[in-house]
């Protein structure tokens, strides 16, 4: 008797103990239930409440802006798109302001006003991010894989140089492979990441970017290199639409274009009917004007009027040139460039494609690789003797 009342004690004990047990971590998840969140997420909730509140606003008005916008120009709203808004407005509201940002625009509000970051804290304020508390979280973040990409890869070619193993020739990353791509530029980099970035910061991943490149076995961190570059073709493409001519007082038809080459400027003015005169001013003495001799060397002055030999127009256009900064050859170069995007205008379909094969509207974006702390040159290194 004494033996079964013990044991039962013993089992009335476990079962009180377990009971207690459960009624503490239900009072403790209801304790868990009725804590308010933290000051972070209570202000992040507000400021995310008044951006949708915005946001929905803005998009009532642009659909009801966009409702107008097809009853003036007789068009269906339904099948509406946002290219034929910008058309309707730019037949609307004609502008001739020079700068794109300063003419009117109707677009969705997500495409005009910056992107909100998604909540960076859980619901009792403990950031997600792990470098939350930096300055710039996502610019960190890169950074840091930027700085494993170049440990992991100077690791791997220590151990393939103790076992005498070359890199393989047919994936190394030569000129060859980034002639058609080049870095994002600062203010896309800080959209994808929505945070500003100054020019140190972008120079320095940059920079970076070039260390990780001259490493050897580099193609083995391919993808990482090539996610923040964009190519050549599609942004050229995108962004250079053939220009409208212009009219002067006498009803002349004129292009101007910009074009670049190194550091040099050219400003190109072609008008249509014209004598051929060629006219060239610098903008250190723009009271002077030279004529095609402003370049001494033949192969600048055959650079210069091949665009319009290639087009045969020459002779039956104007042109005017403002050439500012660099030597001959760059400026040559930024002649020919902004001279052949101006004559787009004025030759037909069949033409403008040979121009495209041919290379005469592509870009020409190289420039001089700086110099390397620890080498001699941009690529070259110091001669190493044993001895």
């Amino acid at each position: 008797m004494i033996g079964h009342r013990v044991s039962i004690s013993r089992s009335w004990l476990r079962a009180m103990s377990s009971a207690t047990n459960t009624s503490s971590s239900q009072v403790s998840n209801l304790k868990i239930a009725e804590k308010k969140p933290s000051g972070m997420m209570q202000m992040y909730m507000e400021k995310r409440k008044a951006h949708e509140e915005f946001i929905s606003k803005e998009r009532s008005d642009f659909e009801l802006g966009k409702k107008h916008l097809a009853n003036m120009m007789g068009m269906d709203v339904n099948s509406m798109t946002q290219e034929d808004v910008n058309k309707a407005i730019e037949y609307l509201f004609p502008s001739g302001l020079e700068e794109p940002g300063a003419r009117p625009i109707m677009k969705p509000p997500e495409e005009v006003f910056p992107l909100q970051k998604a909540t960076e804290f859980d619901y009792s304020g403990r950031p997600f991010h792990p470098f939350f508390y930096t300055n710039k979280p996502q610019y960190t973040q890169l950074m840091y894989e930027m700085a494993e990409h170049i440990g992991n890869i100077t690791s791997f070619g220590d151990r393939m140089r103790a076992l005498k193993v070359a890199p393989n020739p047919e994936e190394i990353l030569d000129d060859i492979a980034f002639s058609s791509t080049k870095w994002i530029s600062k203010e896309q980099l800080s959209k994808i990441l929505i945070e500003d970035l100054n020019d140190q910061e972008y120079n320095d991943l940059i920079n970076s970017y070039e260390r990780l490149i001259e490493l050897p076995f580099s193609y083995k961190s391919k993808d990482f290199i090539f996610k923040n570059r964009v190519q050549l073709s599609d942004e050229i493409s995108s962004a250079k639409e053939v220009i409208k001519p212009e009219y002067d007082a006498e009803g002349q038809s004129f292009v101007e274009f910009t074009g670049q080459r190194k550091s040099s400027v050219a400003t190109v003015k072609v008008v249509k009917p014209g004598s051929g005169r060629f006219i060239i001013k610098h903008v250190d003495h723009s009271d002077m004007e030279f004529d095609i001799t402003y370049f001494y060397d033949y192969l600048d002055r055959h650079q210069v009027m091949h665009p319009l030999q290639f087009t045969r127009l020459l002779g039956l256009v104007d042109v005017e040139v403002l050439v500012d900064a660099g030597g001959p050859s760059s400026q040559a170069g930024a002649i020919r460039y902004a001279l052949s995007m101006s004559l787009r205008s004025f030759v037909d379909e069949e033409t403008l494609e040979e121009m495209k094969i041919c290379g005469l509207l592509t870009q020409d974006v190289r420039v001089r690789e700086r110099k390397k702390p620890g080498q001699e040159g941009a690529r070259r290194k110091f001669h190493w003797r044993k001895r």
